[in-house]
């Protein structure tokens, strides 16, 4: 039986003399306290020498709220804790609840625990409210895990699986980020229901850049979502773990490789209509949109896109104009029951002229050439797969 969760507490704190001594007194009622104290300029110093029984890691210039949480999870870990809770220094949070995430820890501790407030029923700010929504909104997309609060400060992080996430953002928006490398390394996310105190005016002294933090936090939302569409799941757990940093380069390679071709790909129907559907969006008449569509239908159907896209390169840049001919020549004859007389030299002249047979041609073109490439795809990996399963 694994043994019960060692629990400490966390608290970043910057410029909050005014309730970080009372925030401190109150949680070391429950567990052991880590203030980290990051660069502040008025007397959170002095108050913080002044409280018995708590840890202090000071960080000599401010660094923002994500190398605090880092330092903070660095010195619990070297403790001996395996979990900390995290709370912040103006006074919002009721300590009270504290007990609660603890048990949550207890009966799931592989989980990431993490507050969800009520923003309309607490009254918080509106901007505040908006920029949660917006938030939120782009957590669902890059994880496919539904929270109706993501910017919490309230949570519980287990230390051994958090402490190992490659992480690279800074400030607030680290809390974004370890959410969803946490996702997507497969840790549990459980929302845990919190209070928050919007009344005191202290509570709303946040030293959230409306400008640089939003602006930080919208390119991370870029990247991870741009991450969520292109890359696997698979290779997405591995980068969020740092895993192939370890690797030499050619097997790094190698592992990317693989796992880009491999994900929905796993059976001779899967492979088969990634193949049909890359050729199928190569030849239809969607010239400079073919990439896009190909990746687009594939995630839509949740086929491989690597395969897809590959296959939709039937359309190279030598093989065109013979492309674009047989549209026009299947269009032509479905229309007419006539073959064209066609050359090269005529080509670019007959399209425009007869654009709406080029157009339909070439559609058909691509479901006879997808339905083609599915099919003989779908035999040649049936007898590959036979070959392997056979006895020597």
């Amino acid at each position: 039986m694994p043994a019960a969760p060692n629990i400490c507490i966390v608290i970043p704190v910057y410029n909050h003399c005014l309730t970080v001594g009372r925030v401190v007194r109150e949680a070391k009622d429950y567990f052991p306290v880590i203030v980290v104290n990051d660069g502040s300029t008025d007397d959170t110093g002095k108050i913080l020498a002044a409280e018995s029984g708590v840890e202090v890691v000071t960080l000599p210039q401010n660094q923002g709220k994500g190398a605090a949480l880092r330092a903070g999870f660095v010195a619990a870990e070297q403790r001996g804790f395996t979990h900390a809770i995290t709370i912040d220094a103006d006074g919002q949070h009721a300590t009270r609840e504290l007990p609660v995430f603890a048990a949550a820890a207890r009966q799931q501790p592989e989980a990431f625990i993490i507050g969800v407030r009520d923003l309309v029923k607490e009254k918080a700010p509106p901007g505040r409210r908006l920029t949660n929504n917006i938030s939120t909104f782009w957590f669902k997309v890059e994880t496919g895990v539904v929270l109706a609060d993501t910017q919490c400060g309230f949570r519980c992080y287990p230390l051994k699986t958090i402490n190992r996430l490659h992480l690279k953002s800074q400030r607030y928006a680290y809390e974004l980020d370890i959410m969803v490398k946490a996702a997507w390394a497969g840790i549990p996310l459980v929302a845990q229901p919190v209070s928050a105190d919007y009344a005191a005016a202290t509570s709303r002294m946040s030293h959230f850049d409306p400008w640089r933090d939003m602006v930080r936090i919208s390119w991370l939302h870029q990247n991870l979502s741009i991450q969520s569409f292109c890359v696997p799941l698979l290779l997405r757990r591995i980068f969020a773990t740092g895993e192939l940093r370890h690797l030499p380069r050619g097997e790094r390679v190698k592992t990317i490789l693989r796992l880009l071709f491999s994900e929905h790909a796993d059976t001779p129907g899967k492979l088969s209509l990634a193949v049909g559907l890359g050729f199928f969006c190569g030849i239809a008449p969607i010239w400079g949109f073919q990439i896009i569509a190909a990746a687009a239908l594939a995630h839509r159907f949740r086929l491989n896109k690597a395969i897809t896209v590959t296959a939709s390169h039937i359309s190279f840049p030598l093989a065109a104009p013979f492309i674009m001919a047989g549209g026009l020549l299947f269009g032509h004859y479905l229309h007419t029951g006539a073959l064209l007389a066609l050359n090269a030299t005529t080509l670019l002249q007959e399209i425009p002229e007869r654009f709406a047979e080029w157009f339909f041609g070439s559609l058909a073109l691509g479901i006879v050439v997808g339905l083609a490439g599915t099919i003989v795809t779908w035999l040649v990996s049936r007898l590959c797969v036979a070959k392997k399963n056979s006895p020597a």
